[in-house]
């Protein structure tokens, strides 16, 4: 077995050392999200991230969930789940037509007509709110992903009725 010097111990200790510093205290700049553009059109709307054509809204989870904006993510997660419940919604409007398909004389007329308006009716609220969630999610997300340098002043009063006059600066790193 072949012993170090003296030297070489201190040397490889150095190098060690400097290792861990390196990942310890080195800080990597995260990539800033980008900015997420709706394009709407008469047979609905298509998204464009980091110059990417999205159809499906539910692509765009990561980037406005990472984000990590509590407005954002509730809106979200909302469309999200009223999308989901429109589905059970259609997959029962759909077995309501099936069951009647094959057992027409179970079912009145009224009872299949009224269950499908009604499933109608409840999709078509569902999927506007929902589209409004989306909406506002995204325009929340552009906002913030905007916002540069700001400078503000405000003026309020102390409880003797002494004006103060503040002045802010808003520097985002």
């Amino acid at each position: 077995m072949m012993r170090l010097s003296k030297y070489a111990k201190i040397g490889w200790c150095v190098v060690l050392c400097w290792g861990i510093s390196q990942a310890a205290l080195g800080q990597t700049e995260l990539p800033k999200p980008k900015y997420i553009a709706v394009e709407r059109s008469f047979w609905g709307m298509k998204y464009i991230y980091e110059r990417q054509t999205i159809e499906n809204p539910l692509a765009l989870q990561i980037p406005l969930l990472q984000l990590q904006d509590p407005e954002v993510s509730s809106r979200f997660l909302k469309f999200k789940s009223q999308r989901k419940a429109m589905q059970w919604v259609n997959i029962a409007s759909a077995g309501v037509s099936l069951y009647t398909i094959f057992n027409r004389d179970k079912v009145s007329n009224n009872f299949y007509w009224t269950s499908l308006g009604s499933a109608l009716v409840i999709t078509t609220y569902l999927n506007f709110r929902s589209t409004v969630h989306l909406s506002k999610s995204i325009a929340r997300y552009n906002q913030l992903q905007l916002q540069q340098s700001r400078i503000g002043l405000s003026i309020n009063q102390t409880s003797d009725q002494t004006p103060v006059i503040g002045l802010g600066w808003k520097q985002t790193f």
